[in-house]
């Protein structure tokens, strides 16, 4: 916002199109246009290629065609008809006030230069802009994963990558909850039962080395928020950026329960919703626990539900020497003075302490608002309005997950 250090009148970068299009820019367009061949890419005009390889434009979406698989036919590795589409986001949105746009589908939704997109073979336009990557690094540079953030869901994630994207605005540029990740880490689906997990994980990587593209001088590092689904993947995450930081955010068994189900109607919340067709990571926990899926209330379905994404978590951290657990309980102290400082080796001066600060006083998802200040902690309150049965279900399915999540920290 207005008076923060980057947005004053000292520096008035143009964050639109993730890139300052001043000096640096007009100097990249001139290498552009002297470039005399450009690698071969499929059914796609000269005009858009340049924009995908100078980073004008961005992964947003990918798609798997359906009756096609993931694995290529012919070929180690991936489907080439697995597509990409790209598209130019406005990265100021989120840069400024990343509470208002909290979500990657937001800051889509918002950017106007998303209305036009571009479609593409995903692996044709990554060994492309490998190639191109190599010769002009003056025209797009690739930002270095900084760091991954995978989490329970309703347990302050938002949160943390909001504090990312808010401690520097300029060098840092965060993913929260986008789509092309989690459909990369899930395309083999669960424990690799479609595809290798090498597929997957290669299909993932290069997934993140085009969304890691800048042609913003100022960008330095890129941050990933996954969907609380993909923490049953991190396993593929670990094969394909085995030296990349991690974390998994989690919650109180009750309170997590409590924000899940405070709904109208039960049935529609997140956690439930999948009650009528419960993927095989849920069958099996439950037959390991004894009972049958038909024997399951809601409050029960939705303590396995999440008590499953946290298992994702938990095995891949009894292996890990990048990850770490993170309770909810005392996020911000955590995050400033030990997961960003310590973990994923970001500079913490009085500066970004001070605009973390500024941004954790905001709701995360303040969508439409004036950026609704933050009532403070919910926890106490949360316990106090959880119901008999969401504290049974806890105890029986959520508390052991909990209880090593603990010893992670």
């Amino acid at each position: 916002g207005a008076g923060q250090p980057g947005y004053g009148n000292k520096d008035k970068r143009d964050y639109r199109g993730g890139a300052g299009l001043g000096q640096h820019g007009n100097a990249a367009e001139k290498k552009q246009r002297n470039m005399q061949t450009l690698p071969k890419v499929d059914n796609i005009s000269e005009k858009d290629l340049r924009a995908i390889l100078s980073s004008e434009v961005h992964l947003v979406d990918i798609f798997i065609p359906p009756n096609e698989g993931v694995p290529s036919p012919s070929l180690d590795g991936y489907n080439e008809n697995i597509r990409g589409e790209f598209c130019t986001i406005d990265w100021s949105l989120h840069k400024k006030s990343p509470s208002t746009v909290p979500m990657f589908r937001d800051l889509v939704s918002k950017s106007p230069g998303c209305e036009h997109r571009i479609k593409v073979s995903l692996k044709q336009i990554t060994d492309a802009a490998r190639e191109y990557d190599m010769d002009n690094s003056a025209v797009a540079h690739t930002l270095e994963p900084s760091g991954f953030v995978f989490h329970e869901s309703r347990c302050g994630s938002t949160l943390v990558a909001n504090s990312l994207a808010a401690m520097n605005p300029s060098a840092h540029r965060v993913y929260s909850e986008s789509s092309p990740p989690l459909k990369a880490l899930t395309a083999c689906g669960e424990n690799s039962s479609r595809c290798p997990m090498s597929t997957a994980s290669q299909l993932f990587s290069d997934t993140v080395y085009m969304m890691s593209r800048s042609n913003d001088d100022a960008e330095s590092k890129v941050f990933f928020k996954i969907q609380s689904a993909g923490s049953k993947s991190i396993s593929v995450f670990s094969e394909a950026f085995p030296d990349t930081p991690w974390i998994f955010v989690y919650r109180e068994p009750n309170q997590v329960m409590m924000s899940q189900l405070d709904v109208p109607n039960i049935k529609q919340a997140n956690c439930v919703r999948g009650k009528k067709s419960p993927s095989a990571s849920i069958k099996h926990f439950v037959k390991r626990h004894g009972m049958k899926m038909r024997d399951l209330t809601d409050e029960d379905f939705c303590a396995v539900h999440l008590a499953t994404i946290c298992e994702g978590a938990t095995h891949e951290l009894d292996i890990s020497t990048t990850g770490r657990a993170v309770n909810y309980s005392n996020l911000i102290p955590t995050l400033v003075d030990s997961i960003f400082p310590n973990h994923f080796h970001l500079d913490l001066g009085s500066v970004e302490r001070k605009l973390i600060e500024e941004v954790s006083g905001h709701y995360s998802k303040a969508r439409n608002t004036k950026q609704q200040e933050w009532k403070g902690d919910d926890s106490e309150k949360k316990e106090r309005k959880a119901t008999e049965a969401m504290k049974s279900a806890s105890e029986q399915f959520l508390k052991e997950t909990y209880d090593i999540l603990e010893m992670h920290q």
